[in-house]
């Protein structure tokens, strides 16, 4: 630690001498405050002689630091007198505070103040400045700060700077955790780029500085710098195809950009450069044909914009962009129709008139157009509620060859739709003549209802076609029983006709009426030639809606009244000995000797049985000579209670006593109530 004194003598009024000494002794520095601790001492000695005075005189230590300029007391001591070689002695300790350079720059000096009177033995007022420069110079660190110089994708330039002259410099891009050397300087200030860095990425610059004085080192304070982004896409709006198209970029260093719309498929869709950071335009022709080529097969697609720098390729995806249907819609030139039914056309001589349900109609489209890139996709053909696929090949479609089922003319409606869905349409007339298969009012009937000509008239309806239709009208006939038909024979519209069919038999009659186009069947019966009553003499017999066919019968639509009354399974009864087969035919079963029982819940039809006769059972009684019948009503109550009866009377030997006992039985006796004795047959057939 360093020291220093300095002295100088003080003389009294007799010319004695006395030394006055200034010294300090540095006991301590402080870096970190920047101070130093010194113990600053003042002496007055006398050299061989002593003084004495009736007044104080006083020593006072003083400190002088530039940096405040002024004079601070440190200790003071007083006297009247001292003895011969005797000393004053004052001292201090205090903290110095060093320059802003580490150095000290000040004195401490010791004065003596002589009292106010003076005398032969006392020191006259002086004093003595110490010299401090011998003082420790503090090592300083430097004082270091830094600011942003300039940025790119991958590079920070910072700059820097000291209050003290540096020797060596370092930076830190994480907080001051790990540290890059740059390398000796002899400077106070400077810059240094950071290289390599990642692009949009954010980090923490510290710089580190070496004082060259002290060879310490101080760190600036942390300071956040994020690199910039290579240059991208900011906004990439919808638009339609044809329209002008704005897209903004991120480009803060102007760097020089390419700039690729994507579309669908991959494809591009435009292209351009900058340096700025935007693009107006891809609206030109090129640039268009590519945006429609891309999405053939549709409305609209996404796009995506590629900027690209250098290596870097930064791809967003951007908003829709559309067709626009007003200038990119199908269309079609002509349309037209024609009869392709050869078989009609040669009734009609017209293939532009089409008879309903006949006429096969062909439709042919013509200039058929699709635009910017597109393709047909279908072209159909809707009419009367029904809808035709029609075969393109190149520019040109037809098809349909399909009847139509109007009486009135109708609207053909030709749809072309291209690969995007647009649609063109276009309509046609097409002249209808009505058709339905012809028709009649027909009455048959034989004469009087019963001879065997028949009448015949056929009142047909038929369409005409233009005029152009004609019609015939055929018959044909068969018994209802006969498996095959008579030929044909023509009839005359609306003209009565006569036909013999045999009045003994139902007869099957066709009717065909055919036009240029189409037949209609109609099947009729004819049922027997009978009056409402007929009188066969020769078999006296009489029929009702039917001929008799048995003799002296009454017949009524083809069965006889016995029939009717009489069925299969009937009674007949009569006093005469008459078969019913005689009387009525049929096959009948003569009933001999019983009754008819109504059959119930007890008797079913058809059983049989009883007997004719039955004998009786007999009481009897007797008295001391004779066994009698006895007359009890429980018994033969036709005699009444108590009436004997000579049945069977015998004689018996016995005793007196009389009792009754049953025994015996009488012979076979009838029953039988009044009764008349009649025919009766059963129909079993």
């Amino acid at each position: 630690m360093a020291s220093n004194s300095k002295s100088t003598t003080l003389y009294s009024s007799n010319g004695k001498g006395y030394t006055l000494t200034a010294s300090f002794n540095e006991n301590s520095t402080s870096t970190s405050n920047n101070t130093s601790n010194i113990t600053v001492t003042g002496t007055l000695k006398s050299n061989g002689a002593s003084w004495s005075s009736s007044y104080t005189s006083t020593l006072t230590i003083y400190w002088h630091d530039n940096r405040e300029n002024y004079d601070r007391q440190v200790a003071q001591v007083s006297t009247k007198s001292l003895g011969t070689n005797a000393s004053l002695t004052a001292t201090g300790t205090i903290n110095v505070t060093h320059n802003t350079d580490g150095s000290l720059s000040g004195y401490a000096y010791a004065y003596f103040s002589q009292g106010s009177s003076s005398g032969g033995w006392c020191p006259s007022s002086g004093g003595v400045i110490t010299d401090w420069t011998a003082l420790t110079k503090i090592p300083r660190y430097a004082s270091i700060s830094q600011n942003l110089s300039s940025k790119t994708e991958t590079t920070i330039t910072m700059n820097w700077s000291s209050d003290s002259t540096c020797n060596y410099i370092w930076y830190s891009i994480n907080n001051g955790s790990s540290w890059v050397a740059i390398g000796n300087i002899n400077a106070k200030s400077g810059s240094y780029t950071i290289s390599g860095l990642s692009a949009n990425t954010t980090y923490n610059v510290k710089t580190r500085v070496r004082r060259a004085d002290s060879n310490l080192t101080s760190d600036s304070s942390n300071l956040s710098v994020a690199t910039y982004s290579y240059p991208y896409a900011t906004s990439m709006p919808n638009f339609t195809i044809g329209n002008s198209l704005t897209i903004n970029l991120y480009n803060p260093l102007g760097r020089s950009v390419t700039v690729t719309g994507i579309g669908a498929n991959n494809s591009t869709i435009f292209d351009g450069s900058t340096t700025g950071t935007t693009l107006v335009g891809f609206n030109d022709s090129s640039s268009v044909n590519k945006q429609y080529a891309s999405i053939p097969n549709s409305q609209s697609g996404i796009y995506q914009v590629r900027v690209t720098y250098g290596s870097s390729n930064i791809t967003k995806t951007g908003g829709t962009y559309s067709v626009n249907a007003s200038v990119c819609s199908p269309s079609i030139t002509n349309a037209t129709y024609k009869d392709i039914n050869s078989t009609v056309t040669a009734i009609t001589q017209n293939n532009q008139l089409i008879v309903r349900n006949q006429s096969t109609v062909q439709y042919n489209v013509t200039g058929l157009t699709v635009r910017n890139s597109a393709s047909i996709s279908s072209c159909k053909v809707s009419v009367n509620n029904n809808t035709y696929n029609l075969t393109v090949s190149g520019t040109s479609a037809s098809g349909g060859n399909a009847t139509i089922d109007s009486a009135n003319d109708v609207t053909a409606t030709i749809t072309l739709t291209d690969s995007r869905g647009l649609t063109a349409t276009k309509t046609i007339t097409i002249q209808m003549v009505d058709w339905v298969l012809p028709s009649a009012i027909i009455s048959l009937e034989r004469q009087n209802n019963y001879y065997s000509n028949t009448y015949i008239n056929v009142d047909a309806n038929y369409s005409s076609v233009d005029s152009k239709n004609t019609i015939t009208i055929k018959a044909r006939y068969k018994k209802t029983t006969a498996s095959t038909w008579s030929s044909y024979v023509t009839l005359q519209d609306n003209v009565q006709s006569t036909l013999n069919l045999d009045n003994m038999y139902e007869w099957n009659v066709q009717i065909l009426i055919t036009d240029l186009f189409g037949s209609t069947t109609y099947n009729l019966i004819l049922q027997k030639g009978m009056p409402i009553m007929y009188i066969d003499t020769l078999n006296n017999s009489v029929g009702v809606n039917c001929f008799p066919s048995k003799k002296e019968s009454l017949e009524l639509n083809g069965k006889t009244i016995f029939n009717m009354i009489y069925p299969v399974g009937s009674v007949y009864i009569s006093v005469n000995n008459v078969s019913p087969a005689t009387l009525f035919g049929g096959t009948w079963e003569q009933i001999q000797d019983q009754f008819l029982l109504s059959a119930g819940n007890t008797y079913t039809a058809g059983d049989t049985g009883g007997n004719a006769t039955h004998k009786h059972v007999l009481p009897i009684g007797f008295d001391d000579t004779s066994l009698y019948g006895y007359g009890d009503s429980s018994y033969f109550p036709a005699f009444g209670s108590g009436v004997r009866s000579n049945v069977n009377r015998v004689s018996l030997p016995i005793n007196k006593d009389t009792g009754a006992v049953r025994i015996g039985s009488s012979d076979s006796a009838s029953s039988l109530p009044p009764y008349l004795v009649v025919y009766m047959w059963k129909r079993t057939a």
